[in-house]
């Protein structure tokens, strides 16, 4: 009996915080809105990033471990001529003697928000911002990478990508994939070396198997001299020397077949860079 009192009134307790925390969350929602929609630029509207999943149209960080957070936005302003590329961009509010001020912003323009989000590429603690807008199909997007400095935002790194996927292992990386033709891609696995970002020999390999399934499954379907090319490429490039040989000797021959004397070609300059990695090795 005396169990079943105490359950009751934790359930009670319970039944009675939750609307409290609710109604706490609705109104730092709407205080938030409430700052944001004043600095919002003129016929623009907040806009939701397409990755990574689940993110508002805003997001808050502490970039100078003050204890306070920043707020960060991201909003389009559309073309008057459609259907003309829009203007996206980012909004920093950083809260200065107990009032918001605008302390940085930037504007690409584009046909998409692809990314929106934080991570520490440079490994000091302190994670940079992503901002990642959609060019074009062809044309892919611009990846800008940007690091707190002097209570605002500079621009350390630009990468064109048609896919993206962060690596957070012991070490942050990012795997970059370029479109080569139709779905092929050459992939890099990129790492800040301290100035810049450069290819990571050890992130490559542990990455490779997700570029070899990739290719694996797209071969089962169509077994294409170009998914053989790229794949090759990324077989080099993680060192795997012999699947690599493979993949060129299979790709020269299916190029033969179809007469493609530029895709020969290019078979015999990948075949040529496999033989230099090979005595480096």
């Amino acid at each position: 009996m005396r169990k079943i009192l105490l359950f009751t009134i934790l359930l009670s307790v319970i039944l009675n915080i939750s609307p409290i925390f609710t109604h706490a969350e609705v109104n730092l929602k709407k205080d938030l809105m409430k700052v944001i929609n004043a600095f919002l630029p003129p016929n623009s509207t907040l806009v939701i990033p397409k990755e990574p999943k689940s993110i508002k149209p805003y997001q808050l960080y502490d970039f100078n471990q003050d204890g306070h957070e920043e707020i960060i936005f991201t909003f389009e302003i559309k073309a008057k001529d459609q259907p003309n590329p829009s203007q996206f961009g980012v909004i920093v509010l950083r809260k200065e003697n107990e009032k918001w001020e605008k302390t940085w912003e930037t504007q690409t323009k584009g046909v998409g928000l692809d990314y929106s989000g934080f991570a520490d590429i440079t490994g000091d603690g302190i994670k940079e911002y992503l901002f990642g807008v959609t060019i074009g199909a062809s044309s892919g997007s611009k990846l800008e990478i940007f690091k707190w400095n002097n209570n605002s935002l500079k621009m350390i790194a630009q990468v064109p990508y048609h896919m993206m996927e962060l690596l957070r292992n012991k070490k942050v990386g990012m795997a970059v994939w370029q479109r080569y033709i139709a779905d092929t891609y050459f992939v890099d696995v990129l790492k800040w070396n301290g100035d810049k970002l450069v290819l990571d020999e050890e992130l490559y390999f542990n990455y490779y198997p997700t570029i070899e399934k990739f290719y694996n499954d797209k071969i089962s379907k169509m077994d294409a001299w170009f998914y053989w090319y790229t794949l090759a490429d990324a077989q080099i490039k993680a060192k795997q020397f012999e699947k690599a040989k493979s993949s060129i000797q299979k790709g020269t021959s299916l190029a033969k077949e179809l007469s493609i004397p530029d895709a020969i070609e290019n078979f015999k300059k990948l075949n040529d860079k496999l033989e230099k990695k090979k005595k480096f090795h």
